[in-house]
């Protein structure tokens, strides 16, 4: 989140209430640890992931022991998922077992997310769940002898159980992929400059991308003030060998819009190079090409501000020129040196942390803290959906958000009885700076934008109607609507 932004409280009130979504885990006493086994392992033939059935034991003990077995307490993401998931393991060896699952809101209260950080939206919540008691953070799926919380849904427990055991249920394989999305227009990242980012006599670039335009130049990482970088040039990979474009190698090969793609380039100064895509060489550099330039250029604009002008940029031209921006997903970008005849990577950004206004590189130990600033860019799942814990909205109830910083997106969502025949919205929402500064000219312009999906979930670039406002309130009003699900995404502009 940006340092020194203004903050936001959003009220939003529907047709109904809200939850929200978040992650904890705990380490836990190893002594319960070494008790827990694995009593049954299973492959889910529709994933091809592999489960594992735990010994009984609390919520944060089999969620730790999910980490030593390279999972996470299992991410339910359909119907499918689910209803496999209690038939493979709740009456195993015969025997009715309560499952541990990934959710839990112990951080705060309401608050839900996933082990391993997927966005919380799939949701199978017996009769009256959750029940949001003090304790009762952490979620399984229901066996019988639950009362009137029917088998294969779900309730919220405390962390160790007094009354019957649950088992935990781990799928191994990474955490969440985030990726960030750009919109080619303004959206990048800094990172400051640090001398393990000098280029000498080597470099490799790569990156994964999926660009939903390839017109014209799209830069995706550059250094300083005209220094190194890759980028696309109508779709063929470009390498920024010195300061005029037009003298700038590229590719033999070119990579199509709206497809997954590691593009990469390989320079050794003053002997030569090569581009790949997808690991294939995909065009040779000359010698005479083979260039590092350091990105001291000394442009007017660097020159005038004073500014040092030699940080590492993501998504657009250097510090010279804020221009030529990407448009699409980037999943990772790594830059390495030659050493000892072996690429070492420097410097490595997977954006990992799928929230936040700040990404750090995935290289940074107790030496290296490098930290890139986040220009604009909207986290999101490789997919491109965007990164957003949904949050249900009840009827005739309201919700107040506090603490939402610039570019925040917040999801909800409201289902909708089949005889509805009307359903309102309302959302309002204002700065502290109001009450500070008692500002009505902030009132004016609307402080976030509201985009609805029907019975899909919107996104700022792909939606299928956008709300708008004026004094700091947005409502809408839908007659008879059709959807089964109403989706709002509400991203904060200030």
């Amino acid at each position: 989140m940006s340092k020194g932004s203004p903050m936001v409280a959003t009220t939003l009130i529907l047709m109904m209430l809200a939850s929200t979504c978040l992650v904890a885990s705990s380490q836990a006493q190893s002594s319960s640890l070494d008790d827990i086994e694995v009593l049954h392992t299973a492959v889910n033939p529709d994933n091809n992931k592999t489960y594992h059935l735990l010994s009984a034991s609390s919520w944060e003990d089999a969620a730790f022991t999910a980490r030593s077995l390279n999972g996470y307490l299992t991410t339910i993401d359909d119907v499918d998922e689910n209803t496999w998931v209690f038939d493979t393991f709740a009456s195993f060896e015969n025997q009715s077992r309560h499952l541990w699952i990934g959710l839990s809101d112990v951080q705060d209260e309401g608050i839900y997310r996933w082990h391993d950080g997927t966005p919380f939206l799939y949701r199978n919540w017996g009769v009256d769940q959750p029940t949001g008691g003090d304790d009762s953070d952490y979620v399984h799926i229901a066996s019988t002898n639950m009362g009137n919380i029917m088998p294969q849904t779900w309730n919220d427990l405390e962390n160790n159980p007094e009354y019957f055991p649950v088992y935990g249920v781990v799928e191994v394989g990474p955490g969440a992929d985030f990726s960030l999305r750009f919109d080619g227009l303004g959206d990048h990242i800094i990172i400051d400059h640090d001398d393990g980012l000098l280029a000498s006599e080597s470099l490799r670039i790569e990156a994964t991308i999926k660009a939903s335009s390839t017109d014209g130049i799209r830069f995706i990482t550059m250094k300083g003030d005209y220094g190194w970088g890759m980028y696309l040039s109508s779709g063929a990979i470009g390498y920024a060998s010195e300061y005029s474009l037009s003298k700038h190698p590229t590719s033999n090969v070119s990579i199509d819009e709206d497809t997954w793609y590691t593009v990469g380039v390989e320079i050794l100064e003053g002997v030569g190079g090569f581009f790949t895509i997808d690991g294939v060489p995909s065009g040779n550099i000359s010698a005479e090409d083979a260039k590092i330039p350091l990105g001291d250029f000394g442009s007017n604009d660097c020159y005038a501000s004073g500014d040092s002008c030699d940080e590492l940029f993501i998504a657009r031209m250097g510090a010279g020129c804020d221009c030529y921006h990407f448009e699409g997903i980037i999943d990772d970008v790594t830059v390495s040196f030659r050493d000892n005849e072996m690429w070492e990577p420097v410097s490595h950004w997977t954006f990992w942390e799928g929230e936040g206004a700040d990404t750090g590189d995935a290289l940074n130990d107790d030496f290296n803290e490098r930290v890139g600033e986040i220009h604009g860019a909207d986290w999101v799942m490789p997919d491109g959906s965007i990164v957003a814990q949904a949050v249900e909205l009840e009827n005739d109830e309201y919700m107040l958000i506090e603490d939402v910083q610039q570019s925040d997106t917040m999801l909800f969502y409201a289902e909708l009885d089949e005889y509805t025949f009307m359903a309102d919205f309302y959302a309002w929402g204002w700065s502290e700076e109001y009450y500070e500064d008692w500002d009505y000219g902030y009132e004016e312009e609307l402080g976030f934008d509201v985009y609805v999906g029907y019975d899909r979930i919107p996104a700022p670039w792909d939606y299928d109607e956008q709300l708008t406002g004026y004094y700091g309130s947005v409502w809408n009003s839908w007659s008879w609507p059709s959807a089964e699900i109403l989706w709002f995404s509400v991203v904060a502009k200030v």
